[in-house]
């Protein structure tokens, strides 16, 4: 009924690594985690799950603002897109969800202890420079980048 806390959005390069965080309440939609990327410097394509689906003023603030969205459709979308281009979509997205789960399962990301809000950015930055140095040792040492075991010890 209701939801306390934060949600974390991650954005990670194609190499795998953290290069935003954004934090919104809990209780706003993920579609606002999109539009608060307008307040930032951030550029590129930005491969979202269903629930990053713009209205038409946003989008087009969106592209003006340099922000590429690439989402999977709802499944009740009117227009639905040919099945090459959501068959590619869900082949690049699938990467994704994996970084997001190994991330979430190195550091415990579903909860945090920290009830300041000073606490909580730092633990959320450490949380995302400890992911980004063990992609880093796992390249040193020629293991799998998505190793869950060396993400551990890495952390």
């Amino acid at each position: 009924m209701y939801f306390h806390g934060a949600r974390e959005h991650l954005i990670f390069t194609p190499e795998g690594r953290v290069a935003f965080l954004l934090s919104i309440p809990g209780n706003r939609h993920d579609v606002n985690g999109l539009y608060a990327l307008l307040k930032t410097p951030f550029k590129g394509a930005l491969l979202g799950d269903s629930a990053y689906q713009p209205n038409t003023t946003k989008a087009s603030q969106l592209q003006a603002h340099g922000i590429h969205v690439h989402a999977e459709q709802k499944s009740n979308a009117k227009q639905p897109r040919p099945a090459p281009l959501r068959d590619w979509l869900h082949a690049r997205r699938s990467p994704v969800e994996r970084r997001i789960g190994l991330f979430d399962h190195q550091f415990h990301a579903q909860g945090t202890l920290n009830r300041a809000v000073r606490h909580y950015h730092a633990r959320r930055w450490a949380k995302a420079l400890g992911h980004n140095c063990s992609r880093h040792i796992n390249a040193d040492q020629h293991l799998a980048f998505e190793s869950v075991a060396h993400f551990n010890a890495a952390a």
